[in-house]
């Protein structure tokens, strides 16, 4: 009897237990509906189930710093790419919250690991460019605009650096 009891307690806690992916496509469809803290919720469990993947805490940061969770957001940021070292859009999304944040020397350090791993991403040459005028180098914005313009960013004209 003891023997069926567990039994019965173990299918009856993983027939209620959900896969962690449906927890991240739930997160990423509540994102996509702009419906961050509910997008969280949905990450926080599957990053339960499955606390090694990169990608919950990437999305999971991108979402509170949409929610203006800038040290929260960073932290997951960090997370994503402690685990995976290679996740160019991490870096990015940590050099944006930076650049908004008007710290630009931390923001250029992070497009520059986005762009040494993924070189044809066009934005973050316009943002490091952005990065570049706000330190008032006038050049090194220029160039990282015209890269961005070569690889087909086409409101670049308008970026000017005074």
């Amino acid at each position: 009897m003891k023997a069926l009891t567990i039994g019965l307690l173990f299918l009856t806690h993983f027939s209620m237990a959900q896969d962690p992916e449906e927890y991240l496509n739930a997160g990423y469809d509540k994102y996509l509906e702009e419906d961050y803290k509910g997008a969280i919720l949905d990450f926080n469990k599957a990053a339960a189930y499955e606390p090694d993947n990169a990608e919950i805490y990437y999305l999971r940061g991108v979402c509170r710093s949409l929610l203006g969770e800038k040290k929260s957001a960073i932290n997951d940021l960090d997370i994503a790419t402690s685990l995976n070292p290679d996740y160019a859009d991490a870096y990015y999304e940590k050099g944006y919250i930076f650049l908004s944040d008007q710290n630009a020397q931390k923001a250029i350090e992070e497009f520059d690991k986005t762009l040494a791993l993924k070189p044809n991403f066009a934005e973050a040459y316009v943002s490091r460019g952005t990065a570049k005028c706000m330190l008032e180098n006038r050049e090194g914005a220029a160039r990282d605009w015209e890269k961005a313009k070569e690889l087909g960013i086409g409101y670049t004209e308008y970026m000017i650096c005074e």
